[in-house]
């Protein structure tokens, strides 16, 4: 190959860098990284940024506690609540609601549960029931994260490299 070969064929790359960097594909590897590591944190009952941040425990796997083994859908008892992980209840509809569209910039994720944003940001004067006074903590399952960001990269980065090396 000489220099001439070698012009072209690098300039060909390039346009296949350019049409991935500008391309859906890279807003798909942002969303589908994302939803992924954002669907993580009910795995590991706490959100990941720098470090894992543990959520607050729940009152229901409590044995002291009045809420102890009570169902979020029933209220009624429950052996199996008494050990079930926070917030992944019997539906798991609050993981399962995250997901991802394409923008122009990238890829934005949202979570369509109506009640998502009550878990992530947290209530200070609740009613359970309609009558029982309470206190919700926030328990983040999406935001911004050092860790995520690297996955993201790193994935890009791999793309990046096969299509070089192609």
């Amino acid at each position: 190959m000489d220099i001439a070969d070698f012009s072209e064929a690098f300039a060909k790359k390039m346009e296949e860098v350019t049409q991935f960097v500008q391309g859906e594909d890279i807003k798909d590897i942002m969303g589908v990284e994302a939803v992924n590591h954002f669907k993580e944190s009910f795995k590991n009952e706490g959100f990941t940024d720098n470090s894992l941040e543990k959520w607050r425990d729940v009152k229901r796997r409590d044995p002291e506690s009045p809420w102890y083994g009570r169902s979020g859908q029933t209220g009624k008892f429950s052996e199996a609540r008494t050990a079930a992980k926070i917030l992944t209840g019997e539906t798991q509809e609050l993981q399962s609601s995250i997901s991802y569209d394409r923008t122009a910039e990238g890829a934005r994720i949202t979570n369509a549960a109506p009640y998502a944003s009550v878990h992530q940001f947290g209530i200070s004067d609740g009613k359970a029931f309609g009558k029982y006074p309470f206190t919700l903590p926030a328990r983040p399952s999406m935001g911004k994260s050092v860790i995520l960001k690297q996955n993201i990269e790193d994935k890009i980065t791999t793309q990046i490299k096969q299509i070089l090396t192609k």
